[in-house]
């Protein structure tokens, strides 16, 4: 398959098997995100692996909307960046893209599940809703100095998806010299 192939064949997979997702699979789709372009080679990525089924349930309640097909992933990966870096999303952004591609590869679904800048429904000591940051963070015993950019969702999909075409992704956006 070429590259231009899976890039293609990869789409957002939000329904999965009750099939479990394979620890020698879970550790190539994190290898993968760590071997992706770092600003200033600092590598202010971390990742952390859920598989757990309750907690990856819990997951699912990080945000009101559009965190659902957490509920059916056989596994999570919580993508964050360390707060020292001027360029921490963008680090962590690459790691997630690159853990889709090889998620596909596999033959693994996954859903990029967006936190950063999000609020959950959960209320915190003030009465106010907890950011899904500060929900994952409490959930997950997460530090300080990182923030949550997104959840990666995974599994075997229930169904397969066509291949996108390129008509579908717009090539109208390309602008040649100007504007």
């Amino acid at each position: 398959m070429t590259f231009f192939d899976l890039l293609a064949k990869r789409r957002s997979v939000r329904h999965y098997t009750d099939e479990p997702v394979s620890r020698a699979d879970l550790e190539k789709i994190t290898a993968a995100g760590l071997m992706t372009p770092s600003s200033k080679d600092l590598h202010s990525t971390e990742l952390l692996v859920v598989e757990d089924p309750e907690t990856i349930q819990a997951l699912a309640r990080c945000k009101p909307h559009f965190a659902g097909m957490l509920k059916e992933a056989r596994a999570a990966v919580v993508v964050m960046g360390q707060l020292a870096s001027h360029a921490w999303v963008e680090d962590a952004s690459l790691a997630l893209f690159a853990m889709m591609l090889q998620a596909e590869e596999l033959g693994l679904g996954s859903c990029w599940v967006q936190v950063r800048h999000m609020v959950s429904e959960t209320l915190g000591k003030d009465g106010q809703p907890l950011t899904s940051h500060q929900y994952l963070q409490q959930l997950l015993d997460l530090p300080e100095g990182v923030e949550v950019e997104a959840i990666l969702a995974l599994g075997h999909p229930a169904r397969e998806l066509r291949p996108r075409t390129l008509k579908e992704a717009r090539p109208e956006r390309i602008h040649w010299g100007k504007y």
